[in-house]
């Protein structure tokens, strides 16, 4: 069976080549998700406005051809936001996200004057603020604020309460600070749920400039959209798999194509605003599983075959613990190289190489008959797989790049 945008032939060869667990992205996929995501924004001319969200998936040279191809960066946390400068991305191209921000992150971004630094805790502005006295120069600065849908709990200011307009107070008090970005970040999220964001976003945005005198010009829908063949259990499905270590006996409703809702929302964003009287805002996006979640498999061997009670167990050197954490409540595809037409079929657990029950890739899926050394492939190794990788008991995953 093969997956698409890889031959099983290149998958095979690197295998040889490096060893499992491994994981291999592809080139061609990743600069094809790229030009579908700004092809979905050019109508608008905001084709330019894509920020890679470097937490999906860290990996250099992954990260050097989507900025070849267009992407800027988006990025949470001072280790990132050095990765970025140091793979030459220009300071005008980096948006500076997260709930913490170092002081010294803090100072290398007004330094470096980067794009803009979405402002979350309050205490980020306490320390802003204290820089400013010694820059000459105005800081670019955004507010993250927290719409009625999406995330809620520790992130952003919130719309209604009116705490989001009392922090763009104390930013615009400030002379030394631009406030020019209005930032909120839905989580995985469909059209319905961002057109009611925006709309609330855009009152807002509105309310701020004329109260205020403000000048925002840019409304920053951060990323949720949802990559191909991957999406969170739901309630049901997690119940039903605790309960009967089993999955959920029914069919599941299939992910949403996250490049439709991309266009969708962009669409929508480009009429509301002219409703909202904001003609000139402009929009930025922040995907990550969008560009590069079916753009990388992890390959695994099969290292163990036993049968325990009722049970097939396939026993691979790539588990949940270490290799697949996004696995702990989220479905990915699972595909067995090799030849395998005609094989007897056997339900199996597939279960990682450490001594944690829990270690568990897929439960009570149907394959064909497996063999010591068979390697199976899971798909949708862009998103979260690499970031949430551990050293437990064995090495992380090797990584490699194919065509």
């Amino acid at each position: 069976m093969e997956i698409p945008g890889f031959e099983n032939k290149i998958i095979i060869k690197a295998v040889q080549e490096h060893g499992t667990p491994l994981e291999i992205a592809s080139s061609g996929m990743l600069s094809g998700n790229m030009d579908r995501a700004r092809r979905a924004l050019s109508f608008c001319g905001w084709q330019d406005n894509i920020f890679y969200s470097y937490k999906t998936n860290p990996v250099p040279d992954a990260l050097r051809i989507l900025h070849q191809n267009g992407a800027g960066a988006e990025v949470i946390s001072e280790r990132e936001l050095n990765m970025a400068i140091g793979l030459g991305v220009p300071p005008d191209r980096i948006v500076f996200n997260g709930i913490y921000k170092s002081p010294l992150a803090l100072r290398t971004a007004v330094e470096k004057k980067i794009k803009c630094i979405n402002i979350d805790f309050p205490q980020e502005l306490d320390i802003i603020n204290a820089l400013t006295e010694t820059y000459s120069g105005k800081i670019g600065v955004g507010l993250r604020v927290r719409p009625s849908v999406g995330w809620q709990g520790q992130f952003g200011h919130i719309i209604k309460d009116g705490s989001a307009y009392a922090m763009a107070q104390r930013i615009i008090a400030n002379k030394k600070l631009d406030l020019k970005t209005i930032h909120f970040h839905l989580g995985s999220s469909n059209l319905a749920i961002y057109c009611r964001a925006i709309d609330e976003s855009l009152d807002f945005i509105r309310n701020v400039n004329r109260r205020l005198g403000a000048d925002i010009r840019t409304l920053d829908i951060g990323g949720g959209f949802p990559g191909q063949d991957m999406r969170l259990l739901t309630l049901w499905e997690q119940g039903w798999l605790r309960i009967f270590d089993r999955p959920w006996p029914f069919m599941a409703e299939s992910s949403n194509n996250g490049f439709e809702i991309l266009a969708g929302t962009a669409r929508y964003f480009q009429r509301a605003k002219t409703e909202h009287g904001l003609n000139d805002l402009t929009m930025w996006v922040e995907p990550g599983r969008l560009i590069t979640g079916n753009a990388q498999v992890l390959a695994v061997k099969v290292v163990g075959l036993r049968r325990s009670g009722r049970k097939n167990y396939a026993i691979v050197d790539g588990g949940r613990v270490g290799a697949a954490g996004p696995l702990v409540g989220e479905t990915r595809k699972l595909s067995v190289l090799g030849n395998k037409e005609g094989c007897k079929k056997k339900v199996y657990d597939i279960m990682g190489p450490t001594c944690m029950p829990w270690d568990r890739l897929v439960a009570g899926i149907c394959l064909p008959e497996l063999e010591i050394d068979d390697i199976m492939c899971i798909e949708g190794a862009g998103a979260y797989f690499v970031p949430m990788e551990t050293e437990f008991s064995f090495d992380k995953p090797k990584s490699t790049m194919v065509g």
